[in-house]
């Protein structure tokens, strides 16, 4: 019977069985790297795809061929082109919202043209209900944009017009298991005045409670 060979991918998840030429294709289009988590069917166990001899001369290619731009490639994204792609993505996401809003025949409450107490009481009483009905579709549709984009691309239609992506802390694609940890530690952070975001101003890396958490970084491709 012939080897087979299991790996995890960069989202978490387990792919195969699949045979050593097969395999050695993954490597070739960057599915699989020297860190990568490989199973073979006659050892029974997980380890590192370099530790395979039959893998070693296909993941030395990989490494040679990609060598030169690297250093381009792992460039942080600096804080102000990050600012730009939250704003521009969240334009998007405020449009699809009413997009949904017109769908679901939902009536934002009109904000008070004189703002006293009495004024701002009564609008909060007509913003309850519709608050109330939207904010379950708003977490959605925010969770929803970034893991597909993220998770498919590694980068929301924000970040593609800076140039920037979504990569694991150790260089590998964020995959949707990352993507999600993500962006529910970014809206949880949102609630929280933002302070989880303050690494992407202050550390060197650039990278914010959602990142370190969900072992992500933000870098330029172009």
């Amino acid at each position: 019977m012939d080897t087979e060979y299991k790996i995890i991918g960069g989202d978490g998840a387990e792919y195969g069985p699949a045979s050593l030429d097969e395999l050695k294709r993954w490597i070739g289009d960057g599915r699989v790297a020297g860190f990568t988590q490989v199973w073979r069917s006659d050892l029974a166990l997980w380890t590192p795809a370099a530790r395979y001899t039959e893998l070693q001369q296909a993941l030395a290619r990989l490494q040679t061929s990609v060598a030169p731009a690297a250093g381009k490639e792992m460039r942080t994204a600096g804080f102000w082109l990050r600012l730009g792609a939250y704003v521009l993505d969240r334009v998007i996401l405020v449009m699809l919202f009413g997009v949904i809003c017109q769908w679901k025949h939902w009536v934002m409450p009109i904000f008070p043209e004189v703002l006293n107490q009495e004024t701002f009481q009564q609008f909060m009483e007509q913003f309850r209900p519709f608050f109330n009905q939207a904010a379950p579709w708003l977490l959605g549709l925010f969770v929803l944009y970034d893991v597909l984009f993220n998770g498919t691309f590694g980068a929301t239609p924000g970040k593609m017009a800076v140039g920037a992506k979504v990569i694991g802390a150790d260089g590998s694609p964020a995959g949707y298991g990352r993507a999600l940890l993500r962006s529910l530690v970014a809206r949880l952070t949102e609630f929280l005045f933002y302070v989880g975001y303050l690494g992407v101003l202050a550390r060197p890396d650039r990278r914010g409670l959602h990142d370190l958490l969900a072992g992500t970084r933000v870098v330029m491709q172009r």
